[in-house]
């Protein structure tokens, strides 16, 4: 057994903490060891085997943890996805996952094909309310024929979750994260957060995402601590949450943080709430410095990539030194700057961050993409900052021309291919551009057919086009009319540009 499933087996077997969820209450986890079992006997009935990738599409709940525990020590692949995903994306993740089996909702099997289906040897329905894994409904599908049998303990280098992070060339590339590499994270973030048994975490980011997965709920299993699960953040309930259960941690992103800044009524702050953590998108100094001015509680911003299976670098807790816009020490990983010649950049020189370690990937899933960001067992991130010196990270932009909206990543590339599916549009460049709520939104600019006469209603068109094709999050915000779009001797587009020019007159 993988020492990650050990200590996941040691904290269900051994607590008298609960898991919450909106006002459902398990008291004790022994209801949810019964379900983790009940779930695990299910995979072993319909023929799962180690490494047998299996989709997860859920919202944040009870039986989403239930399930994700299950697979995970059972040995198979969990491939955790947005349940909201459109079926273009659903269908692209299912076919280069190559899943066996899914733990999914009845609307979202509505919206699998006949070709989907087939690649299933089984869906488990997942009902609208549900309680417990004697609830879930099994439908056999496909034409494989499967023995029962019996559970294998995972090994360390078995890949325990397979995510998908939007690609340079508009694929999504394959994650494969091992045992091993996933309890790497989880101690560094409980040592570095002082995680324990009578901490009590408040998780109400995406749990298809790395970061509540292995930050909010897989480090408060195994450190023997407390979880309370939303599905979705409310700024009406959240004080209300922290203050019901005496939360002495939040997991959050600069999003939720600004939102709660903006809050007119000021809320009653338990003093047990130690820390609220920021991660997934930078946070602006100022942001921060007004929630701990306003709550009087610290804020302690960090960084983490799914190729390191969430956390890179966090600040240390007080009264350790926190650094406004750093966001951090790096945490188990070995880190440093690389320079434009390649070399490594001297203390205050900008670069590109470079990573190494026990939970850092040494390869994408799939083909070749991404080749180039493994160098000499270093991953470059792609992502631009410094080190001071005294050892802390900065982090000033982006190599890449990824968009980053609230923590998630965004390939221009996936949206443009969506636009330029019209006969109307000649030519579409997407691009990022900074937004104080979300810290990027997406924006389209277009040129449209020499024939084009009504744009109002062109623009329609494609909003409706995006949002049957693109998760909601990847959809643009603005489409705006241009005569060109700047393109390099070749003709590739160059976002860099577009988005210099239109910064440029926005300042104007």
């Amino acid at each position: 057994m993988s020492e990650l499933s050990r200590k996941i087996e040691a904290h269900l077997t051994g607590s008298e903490e609960n898991v919450v969820f909106y006002d459902e209450k398990w008291t004790g986890i022994q209801n949810l060891h019964s379900d983790v079992l009940g779930i695990k006997r299910l995979l072993t009935e319909q023929g799962v085997r180690p490494g047998d990738k299996i989709l997860l599409a859920k919202e944040n709940s009870y039986i989403f943890i239930a399930i994700y525990l299950a697979l995970i020590q059972f040995g198979a692949t969990v491939v955790p996805v947005n349940p909201y995903m459109p079926k273009p994306e659903l269908m692209k993740v299912g076919s280069r996952a190559q899943v066996t089996g899914a733990f999914v909702s009845k609307e979202i099997v509505d919206r699998m094909d006949s070709e989907q289906l087939n690649m299933l040897r089984f869906i488990v329905t997942i009902p609208a309310k549900v309680t417990g894994a004697s609830e879930l409904v099994v439908s056999p599908v496909g034409n494989v024929v499967h023995e029962i049998t019996a559970e294998q303990e995972p090994s360390e280098e078995e890949t325990a979750i397979l995510l998908f992070t939007s690609g340079t060339t508009g694929l999504p590339k394959g994650v494969k994260l091992s045992h091993q590499q996933v309890l790497a994270t989880v101690d560094q973030v409980i040592k570095t957060h002082l995680l324990g048994e009578l901490d009590i975490s408040y998780c109400f980011l995406p749990l298809f995402h790395i970061n509540a997965q292995v930050v909010a709920l897989l480090s408060t299993i195994i450190s023997g601590g407390k979880l309370v699960v939303e599905e979705k953040f409310s700024a009406s309930r959240f004080w209300n949450t922290v203050n019901q259960h005496q939360v002495t941690w939040v997991s959050a992103v600069p999003t939720v943080i600004g939102i709660l800044i903006k809050g007119e009524n000021t809320p009653e702050v338990p003093a047990s709430l130690r820390f609220v953590r920021s991660a997934s998108a930078p946070l602006p100094m100022l942001t921060g410095k007004r929630f701990e001015s306003r709550f009087g509680v610290p804020i302690i911003e960090s960084y983490g990539i799914t190729e390191a299976a969430s956390q890179v670098c966090v600040n240390p807790l007080p009264p350790g030194k926190r650094k406004a816009g750093s966001v951090g020490l790096p945490a188990g990983v070995n880190l440093k700057i690389v320079a434009d010649d390649g070399s490594q950049a001297s203390v205050g020189e900008t670069g590109e961050i470079a990573i190494q370690g026990d939970s850092v990937i040494k390869h994408y899933a799939y083909g070749d993409e991404g080749k180039g960001s493994f160098q000499n067992g270093w991953f470059h991130t792609g992502d631009l900052g410094y080190v001071d010196e005294e050892g802390y990270v900065f982090i000033t932009g982006r190599k890449k021309e990824m968009i980053n909206r609230a923590g998630q990543k965004i390939s221009p590339r996936e949206v443009e291919d969506v636009i330029s599916q019209h006969d109307e549009v000649k030519s579409v460049a997407v691009i990022g551009l900074p937004d104080e709520l979300y810290g990027e939104r997406v924006v389209a600019y277009l040129v449209p057919e020499p024939w084009v006469k009504d744009k109002e209603a062109l623009v329609m068109v494609l909003n409706e086009l995006c949002r049957n094709s693109l998760s909601a999050y990847k959809c643009p915000e603005e489409f705006n009319f241009v005569e060109t779009i700047p393109a390099g001797p070749t003709g590739k587009v160059q976002r860099h540009r577009l988005r210099e020019e239109v910064l440029a007159l926005g300042s104007r």
